[in-house]
């Protein structure tokens, strides 16, 4: 019985941040400049893996003029040409937050912290729920 009791709390604790992460990309949406980045070079690294391809962002703001990104996922194979757009957002004079503008790149944490969250509460309220119904 402790341990659903347990599972409970942490899911809980887990909903609670959801949601305060999800009202903080809420407010980072609707508060954010968007702009549209332009791909001026793409970036070749190679390791022991093998070579990635990443790509380099100008970025206009109103306030800082052009803003340079480079994304800091890498492909295999070099999907983005020089040239390529893409929508940013990011808050008004803190260059340091700029995100692509998708869905999963913007909401990815909260989303993945609530589907948590919903697991264990279902299964430590599931079991006080059997518990108090059938009285075990």
């Amino acid at each position: 019985m402790v341990i659903y009791l347990i599972v409970v709390i942490i899911g809980a604790l887990l909903f609670m941040s959801a949601v305060a992460g999800l009202k903080s990309k809420l407010a980072f949406v609707k508060n954010g400049e968007r702009a549209t980045g332009t791909i001026v070079r793409v970036d070749e690294k190679t390791d022991e893996d093998g070579t990635y391809y990443y790509p380099v962002f100008d970025i206009p703001s109103a306030k800082h003029g052009i803003m340079t990104y480079s994304h800091s996922t890498g492909r295999s194979t070099p999907v983005w040409q020089v040239g390529d757009t893409a929508v940013f957002i990011f808050m008004p004079g803190k260059p340091d937050t700029v995100r692509f503008l998708k869905y999963t790149e913007i909401f990815w944490g909260p989303m993945l912290l609530l589907a948590t969250a919903a697991d264990l509460l279902l299964i430590g309220g599931g079991y006080f729920l059997i518990r108090g119904l059938f009285g075990f």
